[in-house]
């Protein structure tokens, strides 16, 4: 009980960091903990982090990742900043959690990489969502860590979310190793995760959908002239410039335990439209771009408009099968007669129209 017993004090490589008054003092046998960050803290030259960090590749590399199309994404690349920050942080700000959402090379997994090498691998479990809601056992891991990081989860039906609820709120969780007794545990550890779908969630209340911090990843660096194929070995290499980015995001670790709140949220129920929409891409399809009709459309023709549709969104469709077994959970299918090839028979969806997606263009000043 007497490790870590005052949240406010970090212990680094060159000392012990208070994060409320950011002195650092030199350790002491006094001081009992059981998280050791593998980090220096210096004071920094200035006070505004870009100008600190400005020329590492780190911000270089984050910058890029949240430029799309050649526009700067502020709000994302502050909040990834914040999101970074907050595992120096011994409690759960705001009772939030993280999704990193995006396919393809975009730059997500890197930065999970960074932040586990920012706080140390022994310092990180790696347990799925739905094991955290489900596993007493597993959970039991999360004891003394300062992240929980689990990439590319699976879309396994989270069905409860009790105990994701808890631990976001600092409130204690019932947990259990094997062949023990169970015990209670007030698990301090960030909750990341990274997925190309969200998985579906039973519980649709407010008070799951807030809990999220949700940060779409969109720039794709596959066949991008400015990819760098040993970017991920060159952050985590430089340990010199590692200590710089940890002593720089101090100062917002500082603030987001005293404000206790994050910079850009977005209110709950946006949060559930694009979790639902993602998890269950049918469904939004079926409700914004098809018509209840006296009309057919043949299965190939349907597959290829809604292939047509999520390339356009930047989402990755499902095949062709998959497509159809989905979809039918939604529409009526049968075969009938094609009087243009003499007779044959082709599979069609029955009492359907599509709806074409409204072109938008941008204003000059928004170009």
């Amino acid at each position: 009980e007497n490790f870590d017993a005052d949240t406010n004090l970090i212990t680094l490589e060159n000392g012990i960091l208070n994060l409320q008054t950011l002195e650092l003092k030199e350790h002491t046998p006094k001081h009992l903990s059981r998280v050791l960050l593998p980090v220096e803290y210096h004071k920094p030259k200035s006070d505004d982090i870009e100008a600190n960090l400005r020329d590492t590749l780190f911000w270089k590399y984050l910058k890029s990742s949240f430029t799309v199309n050649g526009k700067f994404r502020k709000n994302d690349f502050e909040t990834i900043l914040e999101i970074t920050a907050s595992s120096i942080v011994k409690r759960h700000i705001d009772e939030k959690a993280f999704m990193f959402l995006g396919s393809g090379e975009n730059g997500k997994s890197v930065l999970l990489s960074y932040i586990e090498a920012l706080i140390g691998k022994e310092n990180v479990s790696g347990i799925t969502l739905q094991d955290i809601a489900e596993d007493k056992f597993l959970r039991s891991n999360l004891a003394g860590m300062s992240a929980n990081i689990f990439t590319d989860l699976e879309q396994n039906e989270l069905k409860h979310t009790g105990k994701i609820k808890a631990i976001t709120s600092n409130e204690g969780i019932e947990v259990q190793k094997k062949h023990q007794q169970g015990f209670t545990l007030y698990p301090f550890c960030k909750l990341l995760f990274s997925c190309n779908r969200f998985p579906k969630v039973y519980d649709q209340t407010q008070g799951f959908f807030r809990r999220w911090i949700i940060v779409k990843w969109e720039r794709n660096f596959e066949n991008d002239p400015e990819r760098d194929s040993r970017l991920k070995e060159k952050l985590l290499e430089n340990k010199e410039e590692r200590n710089l980015v940890f002593s720089s995001l101090v100062s917002i670790a500082n603030r987001l335990d005293k404000d206790g709140k994050f910079t850009h949220s977005k209110d709950w129920k946006t949060n559930q439209k694009e979790w639902n929409e993602n998890a269950d891409p049918i469904d939004s399809f079926d409700t914004e771009y098809i018509l209840d009709s006296e009309n057919h459309k043949t299965k190939r023709e349907t597959y290829q408009f809604y292939k047509r549709i999520l390339l356009e969104k930047g989402e990755t469709p499902l095949g062709m099968g998959q497509f159809s077994k989905a979809f039918s959970e939604y529409r009526d299918e049968d075969r009938i007669k094609d009087e243009s090839t003499e007779g044959k028979t082709e599979r069609v969806w029955l009492n359907i129209e599509f709806k074409e997606p409204i072109q938008t263009t941008l204003k000059k000043s928004d170009s």
